[in-house]
C-alpha cells in the first residue's frame, strides 16, 4: 500500500495535478470525533466522513462545505434522521494537502469505519484517492471537478468515486455552448493560467465544441502562477480582433484579467467559470460590464437567501458557495444511505451509482453510472453589470440534456 501510495503522489507532482488544491505539508489533521464502535455506527449514529482544508490556502472552501454539510444533518436529524439513525460528520483537516488527505482517508475507513466521505472540492486530492479507494472500497462523493477523479485513463469510471457539481468538461462546454450558440459570438480568444490544470481542464473542451460548431479560437494565450502583468497577452489578443475572450481561471487571476483588460481598452465580452462570484466583484473595475460566467446557484432565488440568512445567523458570516456543495453532498450521501437500506459502504456505493433526482440548492442531482458525474446537471448562467451580479436564466447544452 504504501509503495503504491507514493507512486500515486510520485504521479501527481510530475503532472502538477495543482486542480484546485494548493498548499502541500505532511502535519497531521485533526478530527472532531468519537471512534466507531461497528462499522458505520458508533451508538445512535451512522457516520459519514470528511475531507476538508480547514486551516490552509482553500479553508474558507473547506469550512464552506462543513457549516453546510452540518446544517443539512442537523436538518436531516429533526426529521428522525436515517434508518432510525441520527447522522454524525467526522471531519478531517486536511490542510490542502494530498498527504494529509491519504493519510486522513485511512484513518476514517481502518479507525473511524465510516460508511462514506464526503471529498474535498479540490482535485488534485480526489485524483490522488481515486486508486486508493479500489482498495479500501468506502465510497467518496465530492466536488473535485477534474475528470480524473471520477474516470480512469480506459475511460470506465473508478468505481467509488463520485462528483456532485458538473465537471471542468462539462462546465466548460455549458461555456462554450452559451457563448457560440446563444450569444452567437464566434469568433474567441482565450488566457488562462498554463500551470493551473483546473484551468487547462476547462480550455481543452471550450476549445473543442468552439470548434465543433460553428467558431473560431483566433488566439491562445497563457500565463503563469507568478505572471502579474498581462498586458503582452492582452494586447496579442487585442489584435486579433475576437469576438470574446475565455478566461477560465482562479478568483485573484480572474480579476487580474479583467481590470488589465479595461485598462487596455478592451471592450468586448468575457466569458468565465464558476470562479466569479463574490468576492471578486470588490477586486475590479465598477465600471466594467459584459461579464458572463457560471454560477451553481442563484442568490436571487428565495431558498437560497434564505439559506444564507440561516447560515449568517448559525456562523456568524456570509456563506460561500461552497456551503451549498456541502448541504447538497450530505442530502445525496442520506438518501444513498436511505436507499442501501443498511450502513454498509458497498451497498450505499451501488446507490450512489443509481442516485436519481435529489433535489438540492444547485439542482437536481442524478449520478450517471457510466462516468459517476452528474447528468442533465444546469447552471446558472450570470452576468456582472457595472458593479453588480445579474442572474440571467439556467442553462444547459442540447448534448448534455
Amino acid at each position: 500500500m504504501r509503495k503504491i501510495v507514493s507512486l500515486m503522489l510520485l504521479l501527481v507532482l510530475a503532472l502538477g495535478l495543482a486542480g484546485c488544491g494548493g498548499n502541500q505539508n505532511a502535519n497531521q489533521g485533526k478530527s472532531n470525533n468519537t471512534p466507531a464502535q461497528t462499522g458505520g455506527v458508533a451508538g445512535d449514529y451512522i457516520l459519514i466522513g470528511s475531507l476538508q482544508d480547514i486551516s490552509s490556502s482553500t479553508a474558507a472552501w473547506g469550512k464552506g462545505v462543513v457549516n453546510g454539510a452540518q446544517m443539512a444533518i442537523d436538518k436531516i436529524n429533526s426529521e428522525g434522521g436515517v434508518l432510525g439513525k441520527k447522522l454524525k460528520l467526522v471531519n478531517y483537516d486536511t490542510k490542502n494537502d494530498v498527504n494529509e488527505a491519504i493519510n486522513a482517508y485511512n484513518r476514517l475507513v481502518n479507525q473511524d469505519k465510516v460508511v462514506t466521505v464526503m471529498g474535498p472540492p479540490t482535485s488534485n486530492i480526489g485524483i490522488a484517492l481515486a486508486p486508493i479507494t479500489e482498495q479500501k472500497k468506502v465510497p467518496i462523493f465530492g466536488d473535485f471537478m477534474d475528470e480524473r477523479a471520477t474516470t480512469k485513463n480506459d475511460g470506465t469510471p473508478w468505481k467509488y468515486m463520485f462528483l456532485g457539481e458538473p465537471s471542468c468538461s462539462q462546465q466548460a462546454e455549458i461555456s462554450a455552448s452559451y457563448t457560440v450558440d446563444k450569444l452567437q459570438l464566434k469568433k474567441i480568444a482565450i488566457l488562462y493560467n498554463q500551470a493551473n490544470a483546473y484551468a487547462v481542464s476547462h480550455v481543452i473542451p471550450f476549445t473543442r465544441y468552439v470548434e465543433g460548431h460553428g467558431g473560431q479560437i483566433v488566439a491562445k494565450e497563457i500565463f503563469q502562477n507568478t505572471d502579474k502583468d498581462l498586458k503582452a497577452q492582452l494586447t496579442k489578443i487585442k489584435n486579433a480582433n475576437p469576438d470574446a475572450i475565455y478566461v477560465p481561471n482562479y478568483l485573484q487571476e480572474n480579476a487580474l484579467v479583467l481590470n488589465q483588460a479595461k485598462q487596455l481598452g478592451i471592450n468586448i465580452p468575457i466569458i468565465g467559470n464558476n470562479s466569479y462570484f463574490y468576492p471578486l466583484i470588490d477586486l475590479i473595475d465598477k465600471s466594467i460590464t459584459d461579464v458572463y460566467f457560471l454560477n451553481n446557484v442563484t442568490f436571487d432565488d428565495q431558498e437560497v437567501k434564505k439559506f444564507l440568512g440561516e447560515y449568517k445567523s448559525k456562523f456568524n458570516e456570509d456563506a460561500p458557495l461552497h456551503a451549498f456543495f456541502g448541504y447538497d453532498n450530505i442530502l445525496v450521501i442520506a438518501e444513498a444511505i436511505k436507499k442501501a437500506g443498511k450502513v454498509d459502504p458497498e451497498a450505499v456505493r451501488s446507490a450512489l451509482e443509481n442516485i436519481k433526482d435529489v433535489k438540492g440548492y444547485t439542482g437536481n442531482i442524478s449520478i450517471d453510472p457510466a462516468t459517476h458525474r452528474p447528468l442533465g446537471l444546469s447552471m446558472w448562467i450570470m452576468k456582472i453589470d457595472k458593479g453588480k451580479y445579474v442572474s440571467l436564466e439556467k442553462y444547459l447544452p442540447p448534448a448534455q440534456k
